[in-house]
């Protein structure tokens, strides 16, 4: 009888546990990291390391309501520099049913050379896999041009259903700035795929315009783990 009273007492208290649990609201935020190593960082269809591999990491934090800022950093060697830290900011909310908006802040962050740094302001829309993004430099354009210029982005996203866990990116960017220094093309090809429970993905990117040279097609190969 003891036995008997003291389960149903333990089962009481644990349906009552479970009823308090299940009534506790969900937090509004929801925090996410990541990890990655890649034999080469490409920006914007620029080598940021010269060929070399690099570490990156980064932190985020999104509210319910749309808002979001992380940050993100990696290791670079170009310009006396060999560290780069962004930070950023964004709000996103949808414009239909189909298609979502965002609006956000960057900036970029070089460790020993700070006449690097800069920051853009960003808007994008996204709509079936497409997402159309323009970037406006508020400070001067990572040393080389002043503020105002803008980067034009089309980034399209895609599941191969033929294979599971395979995805396609596909990259097409302008640099538009006000100087001949500033003015520039890149496109990039990726390929994506589960491999041991990280993200491994190839990619090749190219471009043209005043950085020839550095602007040499670019084969690269990553793995990233989220969580």
């Amino acid at each position: 009888m003891k036995h008997s009273l003291l389960l149903t007492s333990l089962t009481l208290i644990a349906a009552s546990g479970l009823a308090q649990a299940a009534a506790a609201p969900a937090s509004a935020f929801t925090t996410t990291g990541n990890l990655s190593f890649t034999s080469d960082y490409v920006f914007r269809g620029i080598t940021q390391n010269g060929g070399k591999t690099a570490l990156q990491g980064g932190f985020d934090v999104s509210h319910t309501d749309g808002l979001s800022a992380g940050v993100w950093a990696a290791n670079v060697n170009w310009a006396n520099t060999t560290l780069e830290v962004d930070a950023y900011a964004a709000y996103g909310f949808s414009l239909t049913k189909d298609i979502t908006a965002s609006v956000g802040y960057i900036g970029y962050i070089y460790e020993g050379n700070s006449a690097l740094n800069t920051s853009e302001l960003n808007v994008s829309a996204t709509a079936y896999g497409l997402t159309a993004k323009i970037s406006y430099a508020t400070t001067h354009y990572f040393g080389i041009a002043g503020s105002g210029t803008k980067y034009y982005e089309l980034n399209y996203a895609y599941d191969i259903a033929a294979v599971k866990g395979l995805s396609l990116a596909l990259h097409y960017g302008l640099t538009d700035g006000k100087s001949a220094a500033s003015n520039d093309k890149d496109y990039a090809i990726a390929l994506s795929y589960p491999v041991l429970g990280f993200t491994g993905t190839l990619a090749y990117s190219n471009g043209s315009g005043s950085y020839a040279g550095i602007y040499e097609g670019i084969t690269a190969v990553s793995l990233k783990k989220t969580f």
